[in-house]
């Protein structure tokens, strides 16, 4: 697979992902899945939802046509061959979209919700570990390899959920998950884990496409159908990563994920940690997420998500530069990461504060 080949599946799902996208739309308001306005709920208008259908689909056609046409690389990074891969992921997304596509329909409760898509994701999880997809970043050889499958399907169930909950704003799960995918792309043609930079084409693609009828004002919205998919995804691209050089300290290569998957797992923390300070239910639905704070402290909804995006954007450069460093000086860049993290936390905290007092 060539940087040609990657180039053509990104646009070429863009394309596609854009393409479906208004005909989703049609087929949502004839069925009525729609998402109507609410009291935690910032549209005014009746929206469709099954765009996460027109992300899957895109994304689908474009890992079918790479099973029929490319053959599997001599040089597989991966546990599995690449059309044993492309069918796994197509099979599994498309059961965490069946799932989020039943949540869409029924509108289950929060709760209800949360274990209803953890369910799904330990399954599929568990199928992919059988099948020798494991978390081996720094676990392999070790006295604690035993952990790698347990660890493995909490991070795709973390990590689901996580994207789930990203999505409450316009265009801010469909852009930081084509910007996360965008930088694994990157990061695993510069590794040469081809099979994987091909995959993340794909679904960067199929989100951005998706992506132009999604951002504020959104015409559709992708739905639990579509976050659980693409959560689920990006949570197996990370796994199959490889983001140190040869020869180097395998236990920095944790570290790259971490930062390219930074927004939607510091969403998740924050937006927990502030429902347990204010004494709320954990799994209770609200508007306390990081855009919907900026938005109260006077940010527009497009400045709310640029700004998340954006230090999705930062912290993927950092990722790049990890494997060009050495092992201290990748911990140090993760250190000051967090710092600037920290750094956010506290001052929406201030300013929120100075707001309300």
């Amino acid at each position: 697979m060539q940087v040609t080949i990657i180039g053509i599946v990104f646009l070429g799902t863009l394309t596609l992902s854009a393409i479906l996208t208004p005909a989703v739309r049609r087929i949502a308001l004839k069925t009525n899945i729609v998402d109507r306005p609410g009291s935690r709920k910032k549209h005014l208008l009746t929206t469709p939802l099954l765009g996460g259908l027109s992300i899957y689909i895109a994304f689908g056609i474009a890992l079918l046509a790479g099973m029929i046409i490319l053959k599997d690389p001599a040089d597989n990074m991966t546990s599995l061959s690449f059309k044993s891969l492309c069918s796994l992921i197509i099979l599994g997304g498309g059961l965490m979209a069946l799932v989020g596509l039943i949540d869409d329909i029924l509108g289950l409760s929060p709760v209800l919700k949360l274990v209803f898509h953890t369910v799904a994701a330990l399954a599929v999880g568990f199928i992919f570990v059988v099948k020798g997809t494991l978390l081996n970043i720094f676990l392999t050889g070790s006295s604690f390899a035993w952990l790698a499958a347990p660890l493995t399907v909490l991070w795709l169930v973390g990590i689901t959920n996580s994207l789930n909950l990203l999505d409450h704003a316009d265009g801010l799960a469909a852009g930081s998950s084509a910007v996360a995918a965008i930088f694994f792309m990157i990061i695993n043609l510069l590794s040469g884990n081809y099979p994987v930079a091909f995959i993340s084409a794909a679904i960067a693609g199929a989100s951005a496409g998706f992506l132009i009828f999604n951002y504020n004002p959104a015409s559709i919205f992708m739905g639990d159908c579509g976050s659980n998919m693409l959560g689920f995804i990006l949570g197996i691209i990370a796994v199959l990563g490889v983001y140190t050089p040869e020869g180097s300290i395998r236990e920095i290569a944790v570290l790259a994920p971490l930062l390219v998957l930074s927004v939607p797992m510091v969403d998740t923390v924050f937006v927990l940690n502030y429902r347990r300070k204010t004494g709320k239910p954990l799994f209770s639905a609200d508007r306390n997420h990081l855009a919907h704070r900026l938005m109260r402290l006077g940010f527009s909804h497009s400045q709310a998500v640029i700004v998340l995006i954006v230090i999705s954007i930062l912290m993927g450069i950092l990722a790049l530069l990890l494997p060009t460093l050495k092992p201290y000086q990748a911990v140090l860049v993760f250190a000051h990461a967090l710092g600037l993290i920290g750094l956010l936390a506290f001052f929406i905290n201030r300013a929120e504060k100075r707001k309300t007092g």
